[in-house]
């Protein structure tokens, strides 16, 4: 392999690492239960939940729904790992949290309440 593709497949493999580099969600075990509470809707914006809550572990826009989510992965209590969809409008306000226990940690169960 000559050094210009070596060096081509090195900076590409870096990028690659450094994309991933720039998104750094909350820490589960930093986020309370207790957190959600304080959400209101019709009131509570997009700024406010990054800020009561922390960088969201999953974003998804569902246009043609005007609905966008923010997935939180948390601890329920000590041990259990539980896992919150948070609900915007399209205008980027705070309308309901559906949470239930964290799929990936149930074997795909996840038993949830809005």
């Amino acid at each position: 392999m000559g050094n210009t593709t070596r060096n081509g497949l090195i900076l590409t493999a870096l990028f690659s690492l450094t994309a991933c580099a720039g998104y750094s969600p909350t820490p589960f075990w930093e986020i309370k239960e207790s957190a959600f509470a304080s959400l209101k809707p019709g009131i509570t914006t997009k700024a406010d939940v990054r800020t009561q809550i922390g960088i969201p572990s999953e974003e998804g826009i569902y246009p043609r729904q005007g609905v966008e989510t923010w997935d939180y992965r948390y601890l329920g209590g000590t041990t259990v790992r539980m896992l919150a969809h948070v609900y915007f409008d399209s205008n980027g306000i705070y309308t309901y949290t559906y949470q239930g226990l964290d799929p990936a940690y149930t074997g795909g169960q996840g038993v949830g309440t809005k």
